[in-house]
């Protein structure tokens, strides 16, 4: 008996969603697709959830692309009519990968602002979903010290250009911090500055930096001692080009523009150019408003890092 009851507690705490067959999830359309599901026929738009039991019609020149929650994207390019259930020995994937982490979190992020997620929301069912809370920082505290807050987005960043700050927070605070920058390979200070400011601007120490060197910065504040530092990387803008160029080369399912602004400000960030990863999710927001996901990234990434664009 004790061994049934652990089997039954055991399944009862699966999330929701993983209980289920397999569900796709749609990532990017362009032409003319529907879905008929217990005999409904709907438009299929970005963020649908296509049940085990639809069949997707696609008309002449229809392009689409699913996202299994397992993170592997599946093209649909033919004309016909097609049952979801063509498609349910397609999701298995062998191993991770930075392309497949990223179609998880769109299946996460998608999932959690659907129909279907919303209404077992109000039926108070464990889905498990993603929570899209302000972004965490990193506290630096010791006893006594002063309180000293960073996003971890600011560990390490790779910059190429354009005015991006170094920030962070320190709570009932009204001192003086002191910037200092120095060069990792030799251990030489090449710049310091009084602060008011919990920022400081790159622009204004960007002139002592050369491409492919890699720099740390720390902040000192009165009773704080030196807080961890952070690293700086100079990279040269033909690298940060390369790298771009790659990332829309990364995938071979149909994207519109705005998925693939998105996708590479993921990946940008991902990979801490974050100056850049701002950019293409700006982009992404201004090529498809619509797509709430977008917008939301866009500005939680703005508030984060202290961007005023």
């Amino acid at each position: 008996m004790k061994k049934y009851f652990l089997f039954i507690l055991h399944v009862f705490s699966v999330p929701l969603w993983a209980q289920r067959g397999n569900e796709f999830l749609v990532y990017t359309v362009n032409g003319h697709v529907t879905a008929l599901y217990n005999s409904l026929e709907s438009a299929v738009k970005i963020g649908k959830i296509l049940k085990p039991g639809t069949t997707i019609t696609m008309k002449q020149g229809a392009r689409m692309t699913m996202v299994c929650k397992q993170g592997k994207p599946l093209p649909v390019t033919k004309e016909g009519s097609f049952p979801i259930n063509n498609w349910k020995d397609s999701c298995k994937m062998n191993g991770n990968s930075m392309t497949s982490n990223y179609f998880k979190y769109i299946w996460n992020e998608f999932y959690t602002r659907s129909d279907e997620y919303q209404a077992e929301q109000k039926k108070g069912k464990d889905v498990n979903a993603v929570t899209r809370s302000p972004a965490p920082r990193r506290f630096e505290f010791r006893p006594n010290r002063v309180k000293i807050e960073f996003s971890p987005g600011l560990d390490t960043l790779n910059y190429a250009s354009g005015n991006f700050l170094l920030s962070w927070v320190s709570y009932n605070y009204s001192g003086k911090y002191l910037f200092t920058l120095f060069n990792t390979s030799t251990g030489r200070v090449l710049y310091k500055d009084s602060l008011h400011r919990s920022f400081i601007t790159i622009d204004k120490f960007v002139k002592l930096l050369e491409p492919g060197t890699r720099y740390a910065w720390t902040i000192t504040a009165q009773k704080g001692g030196i807080i961890k530092r952070r690293i700086l990387n100079f990279v040269a803008a033909e690298t940060v080009e390369k790298y771009i160029a790659a990332l829309q080369r990364a995938v071979d399912v149909p994207e519109d523009s705005a998925a693939q602004f998105f996708r590479i400000g993921y990946m940008l960030e991902q990979g801490h150019y974050l100056a850049e990863a701002f950019i293409y999710y700006k982009k992404a927001a201004d090529a498809d408003p619509e797509i709430q996901l977008y917008n939301d990234k866009m500005l939680r990434f703005k508030s984060e890092f202290w961007i005023n664009d």
